[in-house]
């Protein structure tokens, strides 16, 4: 069974890992790395935050396929915002990442027993 501790690795090594990654393509190097990694350990644990693991069948709609597909859709059309602003830069990136670690959280806990719910209750 994943726990907190083991959620917040996984979401700080992979949201680093993809985004030194992708400075690397474009020839880059800053410390966004470190700052998603940091980021993305803090809102990994959101989904427990909303519907805390007080008994076995806790997971609903806050850990469930549809709330994955609407994060999803919702970082992708974040992908496609054209940014004016620095601000804009900093939110943008913010936000891909903090829906990013939800995601992998919700993909931790759909490998587990339980799995996650379709839609929960809603």
């Amino acid at each position: 069974m994943s726990n907190a501790l083991a959620h917040r690795a996984v979401a700080a090594a992979v949201t680093g890992l993809v985004i030194l990654n992708l400075e690397a393509q474009e020839g880059k190097q800053t410390l966004a790395p470190v700052g998603g990694s940091v980021l993305a350990a803090i809102c990994t644990n959101l989904p427990d935050i909303l519907e805390p693991a007080i008994h076995p069948h806790h997971r609903q709609f806050f850990h469930s396929v549809a709330l994955a597909t609407l994060i999803g859709g919702g970082i992708y059309t974040l992908g496609q915002w054209e940014t004016q602003t620095e601000m804009e830069k900093v939110l943008k990136f913010c936000l891909v990442v903090a829906g990013g670690s939800y995601l992998i959280h919700l993909a931790i806990d759909a490998c587990t027993r339980r799995s996650l719910p379709l839609f929960g209750k809603i």
